[in-house]
């Protein structure tokens, strides 16, 4: 038996998690192809083994094929719609957006401008404050939007971590899918910058495979901390040293690091 929930519960708050009546079933999240995903549904199959570096190199003879595919991936995302060329996939991805958002009370403008806000200062960290103040509403009732985008599987953060985790520093934002981001600049009408749009990709990947990811930000930035992964795309940006721990990402690999992951 297969048991499917609304959103617009969770985003009201109404839904019970039936603490110690649950069974024997579980909690399956569907989410939208990963480019590893999508290159199985294009007949190429990637061994990884659990150490990028190593499983990047064993994929250089098929490097042409797979930069071909994730060109397309940029455009497509992971959703069946976007994936099939279907021409109303954006109308019905904002349709719905709109949809859940007036069902829980929330302003369709509002959501759009906090959209906006965080699309125009990506991929730098900012907080809830910032984005409040640049469009005159209070820090609570953008992190009430943001929870509720979150709760839609379409955004997600990256908090600062040193030696812990700094909760109240400013955050990275980042759209969990690419046909998501497109469609949500479209809307939004901003553009982001193509260092925000790698940046947001390989924090979705990881995030997906080990759980909550952070950032550092010193003499030096770390865009990902994943599990023992650190990792900087340089797509856009100026060249610095880093340490030989971090693994760098460019527009020469970036495609076959989210192929292993």
């Amino acid at each position: 038996v297969t048991i499917t929930s609304s959103s617009s519960l969770k985003l009201r708050g109404e839904t019970e998690l039936f603490p110690g009546r649950r069974g024997k079933g579980k909690n399956v999240t569907v989410h939208p192809l990963s480019f590893k995903e999508y290159l199985r549904v294009h007949g190429i199959e990637v061994e990884a083994k659990g150490n990028p570096e190593d499983d990047m190199s064993r994929l250089y003879k098929k490097d042409h094929e797979i930069k071909s595919l994730f060109k397309s991936y940029l455009k497509t995302g992971g959703f069946p719609l976007s994936v099939n060329q279907e021409p109303t996939a954006e109308e019905q991805f904002i349709a719905a957006l709109e949809s859940e958002t007036l069902k829980t009370g929330r302003s369709v403008q509002l959501t759009k401008e906090i959209i906006a806000s965080i699309i125009r200062k990506a991929p730098s960290p900012i907080s809830f404050s910032t984005i409040g103040k640049e469009i005159g509403i209070s820090y609570k009732t953008v992190q009430q939007y943001c929870e509720a985008l979150k709760n839609l599987f379409i955004l997600d953060t990256a908090l600062y971590k040193s030696d812990r985790i700094e909760w109240r520093k400013e955050r990275k934002f980042f759209f969990l899918d690419n046909f998501t981001a497109k469609t949500l600049s479209m809307w939004s009408g901003e553009t982001p910058l193509e260092a925000a749009t790698y940046e947001w990709m390989v924090q979705s990947h990881l995030q997906r495979r080990f759980g909550p990811i952070y950032y550092f930000r010193d003499s030096y930035e770390i865009d990902t901390i994943a599990d023992n992964l650190k990792i900087e795309v340089k797509i856009g940006k100026p060249h610095r040293k880093y340490p030989k721990n971090v693994l760098i990402l460019n527009h020469e690999n970036i495609h076959l690091f989210l192929s292993v992951i």
